[in-house]
């Protein structure tokens, strides 16, 4: 897989980033985020994944300090709680974890919203 979807379980907050932007070092490091609940295209927040800190990464909407209040957490290592969780579990249905394989499309086909079809190639 290259793409994680972190969720609230009632699907009302949620990202999309790449398997790179976890699975790496940071400590309040911006990652990018390629679109979530809050923003329908790319930009980075603040997360934490420290080697060693069982429970990292802190994966959020928002950069990680504010997200810790405002209830953006969407996924914590090692199953911590205290108010990272309780601020969005309880009141979101809990939270999950999906992931991809995106294939990224090399052709022209995909523009402007795709259906094209490729007709005999002229040198």
């Amino acid at each position: 897989f290259n793409e994680f979807l972190f969720a609230t379980g009632d699907c009302t907050r949620w990202l999309i980033t790449k398997k790179s932007s976890v699975m790496a070092q940071y400590a309040n490091s911006p990652r990018w985020i390629e679109k979530s609940s809050q923003k329908n295209s790319r930009y980075t927040a603040r997360w934490y994944h420290r080697w060693r800190v069982p429970h990292e990464p802190w994966i959020s909407v928002t950069d990680h300090g504010s997200a810790v209040h405002s209830g953006h957490i969407l996924y914590g290592g090692n199953n911590f709680g205290n108010i990272h969780a309780s601020r969005v579990l309880p009141k979101h249905m809990g939270a999950n974890v999906w992931i991809r394989n995106k294939v990224i499309k090399k052709t022209c086909a995909h523009l402007d919203g795709g259906g094209w079809t490729r007709v005999p190639h002229v040198p």
